[in-house]
């Protein structure tokens, strides 16, 4: 089987300090959840009108594109982000992070993956795919306090890329705000300072005492 190369980018919106993901609907993925071979069930044949749930079949994902013109990988990478999620990010700012290969069962393909950070000022369009290809995409932004949330949660229909990108930034680039800390370790830091606290509380007896 053969198939496209493709490239896939993670975008930070650094004024808002989120990050921009694309949510789109994917039949395999619909068919795959909602018709599990069950009590009997299977996929209906093609053609069959869809029956159930359809925000089964919606994924989170990178901002991604197919290989498929004479250009480089940056051209490419920055037409998607400007064709899915509306910002004009000139090539240079495109950061290579990694290239692997996706479909390894089937079309063993090559991903380049880049990483890229936008302001409000590169805003052109709201994004959204391209029409002509019959694309409906939306772009989902999600604070950056969250994308650890977003990686664990098994509710979320995403690829094993996907959530690559994500810990590869929490890693390499994230730094986490004084107060986002403070929230995730309330528990601990109440018992740091309930110590503290004790500790003031007898070392001022003690010298009074002395005192008196």
């Amino acid at each position: 089987m053969k198939s496209h190369d493709s490239v896939a980018i993670l975008i930070h919106h650094v004024e808002r300090d989120s990050m921009l993901f694309v949510r789109q609907f994917r039949p395999a993925v619909f068919f795959n959840r909602a018709y599990k071979v069950k009590d009997g069930m299977i996929v209906p044949p093609v053609g069959t009108a869809i029956d159930g749930d359809t925000d089964l079949g919606f994924t989170l994902e990178l901002c991604a594109g197919i290989v498929d013109k004479d250009k480089s990988l940056e051209e490419i990478a920055a037409e998607e982000v400007h064709e899915e999620c509306g910002f004009k990010v000139p090539c240079e700012q495109m950061k290579k992070v990694a290239v692997f290969r996706t479909g390894l069962g089937t079309t063993g393909s090559e991903q380049t993956l880049f990483y890229t950070e936008v302001t409000e000022a590169m805003r052109d369009t709201m994004g959204g795919g391209n029409p002509s290809e019959l694309e409906m995409i939306e772009t989902v932004e999600v604070p950056l306090a969250r994308l650890r949330d977003v990686v664990f949660d098994e509710n979320l229909s995403k690829a094993s890329g996907f959530a690559f990108a994500i810990m590869w930034f929490l890693k390499e680039r994230y730094r986490p705000r004084i107060v986002e800390v403070f929230y995730r370790n309330t528990l601990e830091i109440g018992l740091i300072s309930s110590g503290i606290s004790l500790v003031a509380v007898l070392t001022s007896l003690a010298i009074w005492r002395l005192l008196t």
